[in-house]
């Protein structure tokens, strides 16, 4: 029998004591889940549409409309709110966007006509329709900005791309495989057109500097504070076709023959019968076709305004020249399942590959002082020179 000290029966207690302290808590009882906030079920305080930090609109690039509300719903503090995917956000597609140069979709994207001409005057006039409740219709003008224009420009097509190769047919057995074909050459790139710009300054009921261009009879407004780039280049060489695979190489005839082990046991033994076919070699890959020509491009600013030759450039460079195609990978030789005068094929070699094109020459760029003014005179909306 083992005994318990008075010091062991006071240490008992203690811990009987603690014990009495921790208690396991309840399960909180299950909780409902969380009521969503549907912006149908608010009600709306105040509604405006704008561009947020859009400038404007550029004739001819996508926009986007913003939405400010200010909705409540029952027993709660109001709130902002703009358009989203939330289900207490408003949607874009609620809103419907009308005028002569504008139209919107359902994804809250504005589509101001491309024609720079037509909102010089006007701006893009629309009529905004929160749909769910017409009560909130918006007349807005929405100014002109031109900051998506910065030059003018011609291509040369590029080039097309070699054609591939055909693989090669492999050896039926014991035969060599055939080369793989040859990738046909990339095409040469298009030479760049020619281009005639005339460049001035002018003003407008929006905007008290602009530059005015006209690009081959393509009018449009430019910001008067960044470069505008005038080019015409070269096309770039289409790449070289990729050489074929070679075929592959067949196997190995075999015959089976029975002899005599060392014990005197018949066995079957597989002799190889012929040489194993090679397999044939990897066609050659096409060169790449030469990028095209740069072109001619002639700038004319006003005279009148000197400094106009600091923002302008100009880009004629030939056009990149074609990469030239890999060689076709050269077919497996045969393989064999003899043990007995066993000979594997060898396999083809690869074709080489070739070379890319040249690049396309420089064209020519020639920039210089004229008088332009008679050239934009059938514009509407604009004076010349800078509005003080």
């Amino acid at each position: 029998m083992k005994w318990v000290t008075s010091a062991g029966l006071a240490n008992l207690a203690g811990l009987a004591g603690l014990a009495g302290c921790f208690q396991y808590s309840e399960f909180p009882p299950e909780r409902p889940d969380p009521v969503l906030r549907k912006l149908a079920d608010a009600r709306i305080l105040s509604l405006s549409v704008n561009l947020h930090d859009q400038p404007g609109l550029c004739p001819g690039r996508e926009g986007r409309l913003y939405v400010n509300g200010t909705v409540q719903w029952p027993g709660s503090q109001p709130v902002l709110r703009g358009i989203g995917s939330d289900v207490d956000a408003f949607d874009a597609s609620t809103f419907s966007v009308t005028g002569p140069l504008i139209r919107g979709d359902a994804k809250g994207t504005l589509y101001p006509d491309g024609d720079v001409q037509k909102s010089i005057e006007t701006g893009f006039t629309a009529k905004v329709v929160y749909t769910l409740d017409p009560k909130w219709e918006f007349h807005e003008t929405w100014q002109p900005e031109y900051s998506c224009f910065t030059g003018s420009g011609l291509s040369g097509g590029s080039g097309s791309s070699g054609s591939y190769g055909h693989s090669g047919s492999s050896g039926s057995q014991g035969a060599n495989g055939t080369a793989g074909g040859e990738g046909g050459r990339g095409t040469q790139g298009g030479d760049g057109g020619r281009l005639t710009a005339y460049v001035t300054i002018v003003s407008t009921k929006f905007y008290p500097k602009l530059f005015a261009v006209i690009a081959n009879t393509h009018f449009y407004l430019a910001p008067a504070d960044r470069p505008l780039e005038f080019s015409s280049v070269g096309g770039a060489g289409g790449s070289g076709g990729e050489g074929g695979e070679g075929g592959n190489g067949g196997d190995q005839r075999t015959k089976s023959v029975q002899e005599d082990d060392k014990d005197g046991n018949k066995v079957t033994v597989v002799v190889g019968d012929g040489a194993a076919g090679n397999g044939g070699s990897g066609g050659n890959g096409g060169a790449g076709g030469d990028g095209g020509n740069g072109g001619t491009v002639d700038v004319v600013y006003d005279q009148a305004f000197p400094e106009l030759r600091n923002f302008i450039a100009t880009d004629v460079s030939g056009g990149a020249a074609g990469n030239g195609g890999n060689g076709g990978t050269g077919g497996a030789g045969g393989r064999t399942t003899a043990t007995r005068n066993a000979q594997q094929g060898q396999s083809g070699s690869s074709g080489s590959s070739a070379g890319g094109g040249r690049n396309g020459a420089q064209g020519r760029a020639n920039v210089r002082a004229g008088a332009v003014t008679t050239v934009f005179r059938s514009i509407r909306g604009i004076a010349f020179g800078e509005r003080k």
